[in-house]
């Protein structure tokens, strides 16, 4: 697979039942379909606990998207209980019950990069998880790969999923416990590893964090009656990610799908979810917002950076701010949470947003050690000359409140561009 570039305007593809190496260098399946009519966006479709990739209606998913011009990647996560040679059962008690969720987030990575390596022209990658898929994409939000995160029916929090009290004890005292899966009829086996491997991981499992922090377009929808991952779950995550939940009235946490399908035809509710989830991919990207954003953010850090947050540095980001096109509303909300580093691509443009960071800095007319530091962090995350970055610094004690002029600034980076 990874040999084989995928080009747009070529014949349409169709391959299911590819394997991939998964976490812990456990083989897995998964399918790639690319229509003829291809629009240059690839959706990666990660299914939920207890399921897989062709579990009940997922396949016709694949058909409404793959029919609208999306390539789609559908995966059975690597220690989900299937196998190989069996993707359609749980067979697998061991993998199962060793199954951590920083596995499947080592798989889907896995999958980002048998993208990277497949496709001669990268795709805009969308990111569709359902239950605990869901839980997966948003975790990819600060992911440069990716372009949009859907949520369907997705979990808000890990460690609430883990027993607590005396249950976390004797988990932790016999090494197992089960699940029971009502459609199987199999107690499944679940180590305490996964709760040991959540605890030493908390902070890249930390779904809230990843939710507030993210700038990337997300939609977030849940069934009302829903009572497998309750609805005030879809509720957090659209509050994390400042969106407005969509709610799919009277349908529950598969959206009227079974396994196994037994139509050819999605159940209304699940077509409902495809049409607002196709809705939501179709509206463009406003890149430029999104690194306004950004910039802002980090003028907002540098500027609280030494516990000092002043009337007149408020007042300065402000009005940047709504020189930007940001809402007075939107510049409120920044101050409660951050965003992820979305810096310009064009090189000048990280120039002109550099120097305004230098004039907040110097704004009350003083530049500490910790905002010093904050600011040489920014530029060489930016991509900037760290010696271009030292040169300005030293500079500003040259000019009165350490204001460089513009052209100046400029000629400093032509001189260590050259």
């Amino acid at each position: 697979m990874a040999h084989n570039l995928y080009i747009r305007g070529m014949a349409e593809i169709n391959s299911t039942n590819l394997q991939y190496t998964g976490a812990n260098g456990k083989n897995a399946l998964y399918d790639i379909q690319i229509p003829d009519n291809y629009n240059g966006e690839l959706i990666v479709f990660i299914h939920g606990f207890m399921g897989f990739k062709d579990w009940g209606c997922w396949n016709l998913v694949q058909d409404y998207f793959v029919d609208k011009g999306f390539a789609f990647i559908k995966y059975n996560v690597s220690h989900n209980g299937t196998t190989i040679d069996d993707a359609l059962n749980f067979s697998d008690m061991e993998a199962f019950g060793n199954n951590t969720y920083s596995y499947e987030v080592a798989d889907l990575e896995g999958i980002l990069d048998i993208i990277q390596h497949s496709f001669e022209e990268q795709p805009k990658i969308n990111l569709v998880g359902h239950s605990r898929g869901g839980g997966i994409a948003l975790l990819f939000s600060h992911n440069d790969r990716i372009s949009r995160i859907v949520s369907w029916a997705g979990i808000s929090n890990i460690q609430s999923r883990f027993p607590k009290n005396e249950a976390l004890e004797n988990w932790k005292k016999t090494g197992v416990r089960t699940v029971h899966n009502s459609r199987t009829g199999q107690d499944l086996p679940l180590y305490y590893v996964q709760f040991e491997d959540y605890l030493a991981n908390r902070k890249r499992l930390n779904i809230e964090y990843y939710c507030r922090t993210s700038s990337k377009p997300t939609l977030v929808v849940h069934g009302t009656e829903d009572e497998s991952v309750n609805i005030s779950e879809g509720e957090q995550i659209a509050e994390w990610t400042l969106n407005e939940l969509v709610r799919i009235e009277g349908t529950q946490h598969t959206f009227g799908s079974e396994h196994p399908c037994g139509s050819d035809s999605l159940p209304a509710p699940l077509r409902e979810v495809c049409d607002k989830t196709l809705n939501f991919l179709q509206q463009p990207i406003d890149q430029e917002h999104n690194q306004n954003i950004s910039a802002i953010v980090e003028m907002i850090k540098l500027a609280k950076s030494d516990n000092d947050f002043q009337q007149d540095e408020f007042n300065f980001i402000h009005t940047l701010a709504q020189m930007m096109g940001i809402s007075t509303d939107e510049f409120k909300e920044l101050f409660e949470r951050y965003i992820s580093f979305n810096p310009p691509e064009i090189e000048f443009d990280r120039i002109l947003q550099f120097q305004r960071l230098i004039l907040l800095m110097n704004i009350d007319g003083e530049a500490d050690i910790k905002e010093l530091n904050h600011i040489r962090d920014i530029g060489i995350r930016m991509g900037l000359n760290p010696l271009a970055i030292e040169k300005i610094l030293d500079t500003m004690e040259d000019y009165p409140n350490g204001v460089i002029p513009p052209d100046q600034l400029l000629g400093i980076f032509q001189v260590y561009h050259n």
